[in-house]
């Protein structure tokens, strides 16, 4: 089966679906406030985003002094990464400082500065030396910065399968370029397409509590 292929089939699957919405994450995005960009990508994986990760999104923005990563940088050294996050162990927090630190040396301040430099593809392997980036939170940095994309994980896998699409769990991008590819045939926007799968499948397993972290997970 071949790219169009399986495009054609997931289309089919979503047009035959009654209860997949099309629907918006609950906080807009870019929060024009790199503090919570970056403590939303850094804290996504492995979390429940809207136990773990929304209220302290929602604590971070009444920092105004931390829209920038310079003021973020200074509101966390003036009161400790830990209790600015009401965090326990340390791995995360320092995940966190070493993605502010690099954010620094590359002159991003901005989402739009972010989203600038995102879009140089020769950028994204260097993101991905951080520790706890890899594809799936590089591609949610995008879509927190306000490029359209999916970031795929269990869950868009799984919503390709029931499609009918089987996907090695190895190739990210053949997934990502299935589901985005779908949305612009659909005239969809990408990151809303990747949202409303995701919560359509996560729905479904919440009595099993499998959740995926972020903003639009």
């Amino acid at each position: 089966m071949n790219l169009d292929e399986k495009i054609g089939l997931l289309i089919r699957h979503i047009k035959g679906l009654r209860n997949l919405e099309f629907v918006k994450p609950e906080i807009q995005v870019p929060y024009n406030h790199m503090g919570a960009t970056i403590i939303d990508a850094m804290l996504q994986a492995g979390t429940t985003w809207k136990t773990v990760v929304k209220p302290r999104i929602e604590k971070l923005l009444t920092y105004s002094e931390a829209k920038t990563t310079t003021g973020f940088h200074n509101l966390i050294s003036k009161v400790g990464i830990k209790d600015l996050l009401n965090w326990t162990d340390d791995e995360k927090p320092n995940r966190i400082s070493k993605a502010v630190y690099f954010f620094l040396e590359e002159g991003i301040e901005t989402e739009a500065d972010l989203k600038n430099w995102l879009c140089k593809d020769t950028n994204i392997p260097r993101l991905k030396q951080l520790r706890g980036v890899g594809n799936k939170t590089a591609d949610y940095f995008k879509i927190l910065a306000g490029i359209p994309t999916s970031a795929i994980d269990r869950h868009l896998i799984e919503f390709l399968r029931k499609a009918g699409i089987e996907i090695d769990l190895n190739d990210y991008t053949e997934a990502r370029e299935i589901i985005n590819r779908t949305a612009d045939k659909m005239g969809i926007d990408r990151s809303l397409l990747d949202h409303s799968i995701w919560k359509n499948m996560s729905d479904k397993k919440s009595n099993r509590k499998i959740c995926r972290g972020g903003h639009y997970r």
